[in-house]
């Protein structure tokens, strides 16, 4: 029997405020287990919670660009479950009044099929601390106890891994583009649990929903549900029923894992948080939170394809990583040259940090000396080769594209028309027998012309302008 696959995807993105989601305690990363805590994350009594206008302003932005409707009334709620990750015996967040509501998504898929993904709600809350398991404890660090967290819930409208794994990088690079998540899955600040189940082809009723917790890279999330898609396929196939289980992917085994059994599903018993009475957001707030977005990556891209005259691989390429695009914006404030600027920086400047495994902020070149060796190229006073001496010399060498030059003792091209016409007729006049030999079809003819042209010169022609000029001399001949 053939199944199609039903996949929901529930994604928890830490927001990167400045202090935690209801406390003045800092938010950081790595730091010392404990650290960054104060009485509140602690729940001590007569501590209260004050909201973080931030992580309001963050989430309204991530609604915006999900095509959500906005709540103007801030709501918050208590939901209630006793375990060791939560010192309060509840966690604060939203239940009935999501921040943001009934919003889309469009992917591309590889056979560049666009599909749009509806989302069912977005919402503000609090994480939780993290906990460190041992074979007979565990331990518990409360620095992340109070991060803000936006939480985002697909509708089940998803039908393969590959479609998943499109929508999480999708939601990853708004949230990164937009400013409010650096969206490091390695580091959690960006968590995914995928709900799963199956159902007969052409069917309208669902199968059993199982449950994958915290996939921690985005590649994982498509094995994990290619794999899970696989087993319950296999044990409907069999005469098998599935159960409702939470289950985990582990990569060395490139398999799912089972946690727990459900059963019936928890009663959280939500009720509204009496220490945050409503907070109305005016239109103005939300107008000045969704301007203070920061350009977002189908933004970006076309701009580059529209303005900057960029192919759709190039911008693509571009828009890949946030910093890299800033780059790339930055370098182009100081070149028109956007199309040789962008292929420096995808093959160049990509190639040097991935030899060197560092991120673009520690890329010994600043965007304004490589728009400088942008425009030399441009302006044909160095050849690609020759600017890729000039390259490397920089960066060893701290240099600007001119200063590396000179030391290089690299001599800018001649790319006067008359004086290569009078050298290229110079070089006809004394190798008749290859004008012959060009005409008759005889491709090396016109590369020993160049390189005679070449040798001449010393070199110092611009190669590009000397064959053009050489094949409208040839058609004379």
């Amino acid at each position: 029997m053939e199944f199609e696959p039903v996949i929901g995807l529930e994604i928890h993105v830490e927001l990167k405020t400045k202090s935690k989601m209801f406390s003045n305690a800092p938010v950081l990363f790595g730091k010392e287990p404990n650290t960054l805590v104060v009485p509140l994350d602690m729940a001590f009594p007569g501590t209260l919670p004050t909201v973080n206008k931030e992580a309001v302003i963050y989430a309204i932005r991530v609604c915006n660009a999900l095509h959500m409707s906005i709540d103007h009334e801030l709501h918050f709620d208590r939901k209630n479950y006793f375990y060791s990750d939560l010192p309060k015996g509840y966690q604060i967040t939203q239940d009935k009044r999501p921040i943001g509501s009934e919003g889309y998504l469009e992917i591309v898929k590889d056979n560049k099929e666009v599909k749009r993904i509806n989302i069912e709600r977005l919402h503000i809350e609090e994480d939780t601390c993290k906990q460190l398991h041992f074979n007979t404890f565990t331990l518990l660090d409360y620095n992340r106890a109070g991060t803000p967290l936006i939480e985002i819930v697909s509708k089940p409208e998803m039908r393969s891994g590959e479609e998943a794994m499109k929508y999480v990088e999708k939601i990853r690079s708004i949230v990164v583009f937009s400013g409010v998540s650096d969206g490091k899955m390695e580091e959690g600040s960006l968590r995914c649990d995928v709900n799963i189940s199956l159902k007969p082809l052409g069917s309208p009723v669902f199968g059993t929903k199982v449950e994958i917790k915290n996939i921690n890279s985005i590649s994982h999330i498509q094995k994990a549900i290619d794999f899970e898609i696989a087993r319950q396929s296999k044990i409907l196939n069999e005469g098998g029923s599935i159960r409702q289980e939470t289950r985990r992917y582990e990569d060395s085994k490139k398999e799912t894992i089972l946690m727990r059994v459900k059963t019936d599903a928890v009663d959280y018993k939500y009720f509204p948080e009496g220490n945050i009475t409503p907070i109305a957001l005016s239109d103005e707030f939300i107008n000045n939170a969704i301007k203070s977005c920061p350009e977002l990556a189908d933004s970006k891209k076309d701009r580059y394809m529209n303005n900057f005259g960029l192919n759709e691989y190039d911008a693509g390429q571009l828009i890949m990583d946030k910093d890299i695009s800033d780059y790339y914006d930055e370098a182009s404030k100081h070149t028109k040259a956007y199309k040789l600027l962008a292929n420096w920086v995808n093959v160049d400047v990509i190639s040097y940090l991935n030899k060197n495994n560092i991120s673009i902020q520690s890329f010994p070149l600043s965007a304004i000396r490589l728009a400088e060796l942008v425009d030399m190229v441009s302006s044909n006073d160095v050849n690609s080769n020759q600017a890729r001496e000039i390259f490397n010399k920089m960066i060893s060498d701290n240099l600007s594209a001119s200063e590396a030059k000179k030391a290089l003792g690299i001599v800018s091209q001649i790319s006067d028309d008359e004086f290569i016409k009078k050298v290229i007729n110079e070089v006809l006049d004394e190798f008749p027998n290859s004008i012959v030999d060009y005409k008759e079809g005889k491709g090396r003819a016109l590369g020993f012309m160049i390189g005679q042209v070449m040798k001449k010169t010393q070199g110092k022609v611009n190669p590009k302008l000397t064959n053009d000029l050489l094949l409208e001399e040839l058609k004379k001949r």
